[in-house]
């Protein structure tokens, strides 16, 4: 949320999406700057657990049926407890696709 911010990209936190039958709150739905189209971020923070994993999966379907593609309008990070997200990797993906 704070490099969002930082670079005045407009987002909601824990926004309702409907998709399908299903109402789901992405982390973040993230309206681009220029184009206005929108993007929804899923961070995956506890992939060392297995229910979790399989929650993953099971959210990352839903998204995909519905037309919505992880790397084009899905963003998708993930982290361990050996492995965490560092706010370097979150300003190179800001970059990559808002700036």
């Amino acid at each position: 949320a704070h490099c969002l911010f930082m670079n005045q990209i407009p987002f909601r936190y824990e926004c309702a999406l409907q998709l399908g039958q299903k109402t789901i709150f992405p982390d973040f739905t993230i309206r681009h700057p220029r184009s206005g189209r929108f993007y929804y971020w899923e961070h995956f923070g506890m992939m060392d657990d297995w229910d979790y994993q399989l929650k993953t999966g099971n959210k990352l379907r839903l998204y995909i049926t519905n037309g919505i593609v992880p790397t084009v309008q899905l963003i998708t990070t993930y982290e361990t407890l050996d492995r965490p997200l560092g706010p370097d990797v979150i300003e190179k993906i800001v970059k990559e696709y808002f700036l």
